[in-house]
């Protein structure tokens, strides 16, 4: 390899370090981001993403007790709650949002002191007689 080459290299190598050390001292003095901490909730791994609702709502219990609470956050497939007393909720309730009048039966995945996690069932539309809209009367 010729002096020139060898020189021409050692500039680019020079150049690049040089560049890199710029980058990672950008890098440094920049504040680092810090995550909101989930305050209420354990589980991460959510089939969808819940949005903050706040909203009042109202869970039904065995027995027709009605317990009210607050809709912290909810999706398609579930919502975080919280009321006092929910680490006693039974396994199934259903939750109606006072604001629309909408409800929903739940299994509750998860109980702290004051909050509850709630995964909404699916509900399984059955056609009416036999299904095929045909009474066999004639």
């Amino acid at each position: 390899m010729s002096n020139t080459t060898f020189n021409k290299r050692a500039r680019e190598t020079a150049g690049v370090a040089d560049r890199i050390a710029r980058r990672v001292a950008a890098l440094a003095a920049k504040k680092p981001v810090e995550a909101d901490p989930i305050a209420h909730n354990p589980v991460t791994n959510r089939i969808s993403v819940r949005q903050p609702v706040f909203r009042q709502g109202r869970l039904t219990v065995t027995g027709g007790v009605k317990l009210d609470c607050i809709i912290v956050d909810m999706s398609s497939n579930g919502a975080g709650v919280e009321l006092h007393g929910a680490s006693a909720l039974p396994d199934l309730v259903t939750l109606k949002i006072l604001m629309t009048g909408e409800s929903r039966r739940a299994r509750v995945v998860w109980r702290r002191e004051n909050a509850a996690g709630l995964s909404f069932q699916v509900e399984r539309q059955y056609p009416f007689g036999n299904g095929g809209g045909n009474s066999g009367a004639r």
